[in-house]
């Protein structure tokens, strides 16, 4: 005789039975209702693929292993959120942030230092490169503008009467300068010329600026010592153009053929830098108080890990340069070849990333007699010793 503390063997399977059934229908029941959860997961490709098949996609909090560049398309790493079609779209940033951020001084400069950026990309890289500058550094400017040969919604971009290739770089800029004094030169204090694959770091970029008068004939960048007698802006690393540099170009500068090339071909930074000299625009020096550059054509880490100097960089530059932790300025503007999964690194370590306990204090920096530095800058010599010879 059984026991009446004990079960029979038959009430424990159906309890079995039946406790299994509740939880698989529990489980059905979160996984079928749209997958509306909320997870926090590391994700791949594969986990990517099997998200998507979900009518409505789960909001996950987003961290990513691989370098699969084609999955990073957001402002920021901490919040993400997967498309019907499996694309990864940036949502609102929900993580509390453990440091308090003081934007004051940055958000003045927005408003007193008015920076419009320009792009210069084409159709094959719309999708690839382009639009992860407007999901990241780009939204930052005070206005962001594309230039390609044709158009795209998602960019916005400016469908310019240009060919692609190399070919037709210095012919893209030309038009696209020309389209943003037209159409722009109001909008603006400083204009920003940049590739798709540039970083800008718009903050540092400001504060430089706020020393200048706008209204003198300057540009800053990676200044080179080839071909331009006054030295010209790497086209890598990004230059920017005083207000008055812009006007000088093109009313200038771009309807006359003997001072400023009218054809396709030349190397686009090379041609720029003829073009303003020829309407006394100077090459300006970007470099902070302890001679360190700001504007750079390579990576951080082909900068910071120390290198011979046998490539052509080295024999280009204008002004004498350190290799390794010495290189850069603390206040650095811009590093050219980023790959777009590391423009997302980049943000993450600038804006999100700090050491606990340790604060910097910011000053806006002084004003300066831009007339008295153009003059200066008009003579200036380089002091990179080494020798160029005319082939990259």
């Amino acid at each position: 005789m059984q026991s009446k503390g004990n079960m029979s063997p038959f009430k424990m399977f159906v309890t079995l039975i039946v406790g299994f059934l509740l939880g698989f229908a529990f489980a059905q029941l979160l996984f079928t209702t749209n997958c509306k959860i909320t997870p926090v997961i590391t994700i791949s490709t594969s986990m990517k693929t099997k998200l998507s098949n979900c009518e409505n996609p789960p909001k996950v909090n987003y961290q990513l292993y691989g370098d699969n560049e084609d999955m990073i398309n957001s402002t920021n790493l901490q919040a993400w959120q997967l498309t019907e079609n499996g694309e990864i779209i940036e949502i609102l940033n929900q993580r509390q942030q453990p440091h308090k951020i003081n934007r004051t001084l940055a958000n003045r400069l927005f408003s007193e230092i008015r920076v419009v950026c320009w792009i210069l990309t084409g159709p094959k890289n719309h999708a690839k490169k382009a639009i992860h500058v407007k999901r990241t550094w780009g939204s930052r400017c005070n206005k962001l503008l594309f230039m390609s040969s044709a158009e795209d919604e998602e960019l916005g971009t400016i469908k310019l009467a240009v060919g692609e290739g190399r070919g037709n770089l210095w012919h893209k800029t030309r038009e696209a300068m020309k389209y943003i004094y037209e159409n722009h030169y109001n909008d603006g204090d400083w204009f920003l010329k940049a590739d798709d694959d540039t970083y800008v770091i718009l903050e540092n970029l400001r504060a430089f600026l706020y020393s200048f008068s706008t209204d003198a004939p300057v540009y800053f960048g990676c200044k080179f010592k080839k071909y331009v007698r006054q030295g010209y802006m790497s086209g890598g690393a990004g230059y920017v153009l005083s207000k008055e540099a812009l006007r000088r170009f093109a009313l200038e500068a771009y309807p006359n053929r003997t001072i400023c090339r009218q054809s396709n071909g030349g190397a686009e930074d090379e041609q720029m830098g003829y073009c303003l000299q020829n309407v006394g625009v100077v090459a300006g020096d970007s470099r902070d108080d302890e001679k360190r550059g700001r504007f750079f054509p390579f990576r951080l880490h082909d900068l910071i890990v120390p290198k011979n100097k046998s490539s052509w960089y080295w024999r280009y530059i204008f002004y004498a340069t350190k290799a390794g932790l010495r290189c850069c300025s603390n206040n650095a503007i811009s590093f050219h070849y980023i790959q777009p999964d590391y423009m997302y690194v980049l943000e993450y370590l600038i804006y999100n990333l700090s050491a606990f306990g340790i604060s910097i204090e910011h000053h806006l920096p002084l004003k300066r007699n831009t007339s008295e530095l153009v003059e200066k800058w008009r003579h200036e010599v380089s002091d990179n010793l080494l020798q160029s010879n005319n082939l990259l």
